[in-house]
């Protein structure tokens, strides 16, 4: 089975889970060499949970679309490649000539429901300020039923040669792009992105970004993250490089719509890179 581009589905998920807290997942992946040599064998690992800790594996069905983008071209994994344990999920993959290789992983929407209270509870916890303001002020819903997916990307360098492919779009809903090849940048250099929501620059869009041994929780429960961003009137924001570890840049956007299947879309998009 080949993962094609993506297609519209959905898995409901049972509404008895408001009766207890909603405890939303992000979406990461993990290369097991950042940088690494030409022609060599790799991992790369699909976390899903938070940053620190992956709850659980993704099965084959949620994937809608897997693609490394290299040298000019966008080749799609088998789903003979991946591999689960109790609590990730892992893709094979080999690595060509020199270049600066982006992994991608999207998924197919999903349905939750939740009550108000659980709702805006999630909200608060994520940080969607936004939608927080406004559902608070507007909402009349006495359940709440949420559509979302989740688009994430790491960026691996082979060898020395910097190629272009970092900044691939991979035609996904909500898309963090780099500004910079990360591998041209040090500890102490700032980065600087843009987020896409159907191509376009999302304006005034919140985004964190943090790095691998940052801790901390806030009074909801949520993590801490080093930087949280709003986007420009083109889309962008930057940051410091402030220390060396494996980053990351996350985000949810997130929107009210008027169907009968859902109240509220969401898309989550997460970028993974190393910095020296």
């Amino acid at each position: 089975m080949i993962f094609g581009k993506m297609t519209m589905a959905a898995v409901i998920v049972s509404a008895g889970l408001a009766a207890s807290p909603v405890k939303a997942h992000e979406m990461f992946l993990i290369a097991q060499e950042f940088v690494t040599t030409p022609n060599s064998d790799q991992v790369v690992r699909l976390i899903n949970g938070t940053f620190d800790k992956s709850e659980n594996s993704i099965s084959r069905d949620r994937i809608a679309n897997v693609s490394i983008a290299a040298n000019s071209k966008l080749t799609t994994p088998s789903e003979d490649d991946w591999y689960d344990d109790e609590v990730s999920s892992y893709l094979n993959y080999k690595v060509g000539t020199e270049g600066t290789y982006v992994i991608g992983v999207s998924t197919r929407p999903s349905l939750i429901t939740m009550s108000p209270e659980d709702f805006t509870g999630y909200l608060v916890h994520d940080g969607v300020l936004d939608t927080l303001a406004s559902f608070e002020k507007n909402n009349t819903l006495k359940e709440v039923t949420e559509r979302y997916s989740k688009h994430v990307r790491a960026i691996v360098q082979v060898g020395d040669k910097k190629t272009g492919d970092y900044a691939k779009e991979l035609d996904y809903p909500v898309e963090i792009i780099l500004d910079q090849n990360p591998y041209d940048l040090k500890f102490g250099d700032d980065v600087s992105f843009r987020v896409l929501y159907e191509g376009k620059p999302v304006v005034n869009q919140i985004a964190h970004a943090s790095y691998e041994g940052f801790h901390g929780h806030n009074d909801t429960g949520g993590h801490i993250n080093a930087f949280t961003l709003r986007t420009d009137e083109d889309g962008r924001a930057s940051f410091l490089l402030s220390n060396k570890a494996i980053w990351y840049i996350s985000m949810i956007h997130m929107q009210e719509i008027s169907e009968d299947e859902a109240d509220y879309e969401s898309n989550w998009a997460t970028i993974t890179f190393e910095v020296d």
